[in-house]
């Protein structure tokens, strides 16, 4: 098991993850991240809000970003068709 700090940010602000999570490899700790950006979104979402301007950047114990994801890439927008009638 590996240790990854999940911190969110954006272009002004973060919040720092001070304790890590572990995870077994890469593939769970990006499973985890976007099932974490998808949380964040849902809190905000409650409140009429999808902030795209956040990411999650995993970052190992050395302090070296090993993921990163823009809460655009945790989901899939499906705008309504503008030619139904």
């Amino acid at each position: 098991m590996t240790q990854y700090f999940l911190h969110l940010r954006d272009h002004v602000d973060e919040v720092l993850d001070p304790e890590g999570l572990d995870f077994e490899n890469v593939d769970v700790l990006k499973r985890a991240v976007v099932e974490a950006a998808r949380d964040v979104m849902c809190a905000d979402l409650r409140n009429g809000i999808i902030d795209f301007r956040y990411r999650i950047d995993a970052e190992n114990a050395a302090g070296q970003i090993v993921y990163t994801l823009p809460f655009s890439a945790a989901v899939s927008i499906i705008a309504e068709d503008s030619r139904a009638t």
